[in-house]
């Protein structure tokens, strides 16, 4: 019993937290479209940093990265090189790009944005194909949060799934429901926090345990050499594959995940964005290599655990006093609700928004803003369903959905913020290949060698220059936005120490 309240205690004090700042963040959220789904557009590249980055860090790292550190050994820190690779190409040559393109145009999400040098009436076709691709994958992406969250309070409480992700679902919609992407972005900030104090003080608690790096590398030689070798026993062309394949992943991954790209066209202007680049990559690699470190560490300490995919909150239970088995709960927790809460306001943005324009408009003019919670509700609870009667593993939803919109949504983003020439018939052809191909790659197990991400997004980028040399292009038409609302001079003042962060 003493346990259990000391657990329960220390981890509710951060949920209470997490909470509190989404409704301080709701206070001073106003009742318009663009504030819900962008904040108005008034984040520093702080927060722009350390919110992509916390919504990036999803139960990927506390889940697979633990698990394949503890099954591959050095071998899953080549994973993480090349995805660095490819977002360090991401955030070097695109990031600002779309921070510039949503400027000029006034764009509030990722589906409006990917159309706007499309005529209006060209766009619908290619918006709702857009919204429907985000509504499925970055849905498939939900999933595995939430599969996460019960994965993880099924080893601290033993609740079962139902409950796990029910629990998940309620303290989430609490606060993102009501303050918007304001109210998620500032409590990432709050969450990046606790992430890194976690992610790293349970690393550095696991090295001192096996006695350090040397005591590390002779103790997992002696149960398999293999483990030490960074290659993971690759040849150089199933390497050059692997790496090939991740990196493409990386540049694709903020590139055609909305839920990240959003962070960047909320940024205050495109020289803030540019500007959060190794925030974003320092806070990104520093959590996601302490998990690898510490689920290689898990193959001394917990040799016999039956899932190392759990070894993080089996480590925690057997090792530490509950008041702090609390605080490694709220950090487990912070990875997955900064995540999620991202995830459905991106997919309910989506459908309800960008796959029937018309009928977004009637509606919000109806109800205003609060459609756009009522979708967000909804969202979250179909998200929910699907993770009880889904059964698949975190990794693969993860890069599943990290390939697929990569090929399509990604290759899309790539042809307009290079101001390619482009028509509604060469951009539904070009994703639609991305798709098919990334999904028969995938079919045929050639993912296996080289992941589909690459086939699937060069396909499509050919298959829209073919488009246009043999059917043409259509002349771009000039923004038609009304100009962004200003906040009141008051609001102005009650946010300006919070935006400048």
């Amino acid at each position: 019993m003493e346990t259990s309240l000391g657990l329960i205690t220390s981890f509710s004090a951060f949920l209470v937290l997490f909470l509190w700042v989404g409704a301080l963040a709701a206070r001073h959220s106003q009742d318009t479209e663009e504030d819900y789904l962008l904040g108005s557009r008034t984040f520093g590249r702080w927060m722009v940093a350390l919110s992509a980055g916390a919504t990036g860090n999803t139960s990927f790292i506390l889940i697979a990265t633990v698990g394949l550190g503890y099954t591959q050994g050095l071998a899953c820190l080549s994973m993480w090189f090349a995805f660095f690779l490819g977002e360090l190409v991401f955030w070097s040559f695109f990031a600002e790009r779309i921070a510039q393109k949503t400027e000029s145009s006034g764009a509030e999400s990722v589906a409006e944005l990917v159309t706007t040098s499309l005529q209006k009436k060209s766009a619908y076709s290619v918006r709702s194909l857009v919204s429907l691709l985000i509504f499925i994958f970055v849905g498939a992406y939900l999933v595995a949060q939430f599969a996460g969250s019960a994965k993880i309070l099924n080893s601290f409480f033993g609740l079962d799934t139902t409950s796990g992700v029910l629990i998940a679902l309620v303290a989430i919609l609490a606060y993102c429901t009501t303050g918007g992407l304001r109210a998620s972005i500032w409590t990432d900030i709050v969450q990046a926090i606790v992430m890194i104090g976690m992610t790293l003080g349970v690393m550095f608690y696991a090295l001192s345990e096996v006695g350090g790096v040397s005591q590390l590398s002779a103790g997992i030689s002696q149960i398999d050499p293999m483990l030490l070798d960074w290659t993971g026993g690759m040849d150089l062309l199933t390497l050059s594959g692997f790496m090939l394949g991740f990196a493409f992943m990386g540049a694709g991954f903020a590139l055609s995940q909305p839920h990240v790209t959003v962070r960047l066209m909320a940024g205050r202007s495109p020289k803030e964005v540019k500007s959060a680049r190794w925030i974003y990559i320092g806070f990104i690699y520093s959590t996601g290599i302490a998990m690898a470190i510490f689920g290689i560490c898990c193959r001394l300490l917990l040799p016999e655990i039956a899932d190392p995919e759990q070894a993080l909150p089996t480590y925690a239970m057997e090792t530490f006093s509950p008041w702090v088995v609390g605080l490694v709960l709220a950090g487990m927790f912070s990875t997955i609700a900064s995540s999620a809460d991202s995830q459905i306001l991106a997919c309910s943005s989506a459908i309800s928004r960008d796959f029937w324009p018309s009928f977004c408009e009637k509606m919000t003019q109806k109800m205003g803003v609060r459609y756009q919670q009522l979708a967000t509700i909804l969202t979250g609870s179909l998200g929910a369903l699907a993770t009880i009667y889904v059964s698949s593993s975190v990794f693969a939803l993860v890069i599943f959905s990290i390939s697929v919109l990569a090929a399509s949504v990604g290759a899309a983003m790539l042809i307009l913020i290079y101001d390619r020439p482009t028509s509604r018939g060469a951009l539904l052809s070009a994703m639609a290949t991305g798709v098919a191909v990334a999904l028969a790659w995938r079919y045929f197990g050639y993912h296996e060698t080289l992941s589909d991400v690459v086939p699937g997004l060069l396909s499509a980028l050919v298959t829209h220059e073919v488009y246009v040399r043999l059917f043409g292009a259509q002349q771009p038409s000039a923004p038609s936005r009304e100009p962004l609302q200003v906040m009141p001079v008051e609001q102005q003042a009650e946010t300006k120490s919070v935006a400048n962060f």
